[in-house]
């Protein structure tokens, strides 16, 4: 799957560079308001036809299967674990409608909960939370962009003090938006740097990648929570093992984290497990990384882009999203 966000002064002139580059099969994921308001930013993704799924595409076009059983087919490809899969499938079936992409959505809709990070106004501390690899500090990063191309108040902190180069990589991109980065080495540290956050910042807090089933790093980053009065984020990379994916979420709700952030979309094909830890942690999804640019590729999930990046490998996605698109 290819992902890329175009930006414009406008929505649909936005839309018409994602048509015009990636073409009439280009599905579009998300799409939101440029920084600081101005403008339009539409993210679009295009899934690669292989020759066998052109062959599929075939015998679609013979068959035409109902809403439901696209939908099945789907998570089936996707990795999903059977018994939240035939869950959505029976939601998915429960809606009067023959488009697959919006009963899908109506299914994601009334399953899990949706909770975007704001850009806008400052609350608890966010700290982002999560096993080793999975892109926390990019995604701190592009938080910390996010927000301060809003016209915010940003603070970012480190506790990641011990992995080579952690510091280094976090400080070249705060570096890049004229923001001086803070390092607590311990939960007093941290402590106290918190505090002397103003009302109107918002404060990023990265952590070091914790193991979920190591009882004293995971202790210690409950510690880390506590002392900084912070809402944990877990961020999770796309693909893996469904069920390895629940566990690892379920670990890090226990500490506290409400939400998910999902990260690396751009290199996975399957997305069971993003399913899987949201449904088996109760997490809500809040936004998602499609590129390794700081500037770019950070989203709001919702219900209808979240069907639309699950469907897109079925052929009659394809057709199906086109006619949501019209009708939109």
């Amino acid at each position: 799957m290819r992902l890329k966000t175009y930006s414009a002064p406008t929505m649909a002139e936005a839309m018409e560079m994602a048509r015009q580059e990636m073409g009439e099969d280009a599905i579009i994921v998300s799409t939101q308001r440029g920084t600081g308001g101005r403008g339009a930013r539409v993210t679009a993704a295009l899934e690669e036809v292989r020759p066998e799924d052109a062959a599929l595409e075939d015998l679609y076009e013979e068959e035409r299967p109902d809403a439901v059983a696209t939908i099945r087919q789907a998570l089936t490809f996707h990795g999903t674990p059977p018994r939240l899969a035939e869950r959505l499938v029976q939601a998915a079936g429960a809606l009067d409608t023959d488009d697959p992409i919006a009963a899908f959505a109506g299914a994601m809709d009334a399953t899990f909960t949706f909770a975007p990070l704001s850009e806008h106004g400052a609350g608890r501390p966010i700290m982002l939370v999560g096993p080793p690899g999975a892109g926390k500090t990019i995604a701190t990063a592009k938080l910390a962009a996010r927000a301060t191309l809003a016209g915010t108040s940003v603070r970012v902190i480190t506790t990641d003090t011990q992995r080579a180069g952690g510091v280094e990589q976090l400080a070249a991109f705060t570096r890049l938006l004229k923001l001086d980065l803070e390092t607590a080495d311990t939960i007093e540290g941290l402590r106290k740097a918190v505090p002397a956050a103003g009302p109107d910042d918002h404060v990023y807090i990265d952590t070091a990648g914790t193991n979920p089933f190591s009882e004293t790093e995971m202790d210690h980053l409950s510690g880390l929570v506590q002392a900084a009065g912070a809402e944990p984020v877990l961020v999770l990379a796309a693909g893996g093992d469904a069920m390895e994916a629940a566990d690892i979420a379920a670990s890090f709700a226990a500490i506290g984290a409400g939400r998910l952030l999902v990260t690396r979309l751009d290199m996975a094909r399957r997305l069971g497990s993003i399913l899987a830890a949201a449904d088996a942690a109760r997490l809500r999804f809040s936004d998602v990384s499609i590129t390794p640019q700081v500037a770019d590729g950070l989203s709001p999930i919702s219900p209808f882009s979240l069907a639309r990046l699950i469907m897109s490998h079925t052929p009659q996605s394809h057709q199906t999203s086109h006619q949501s698109e019209a009708a939109s």
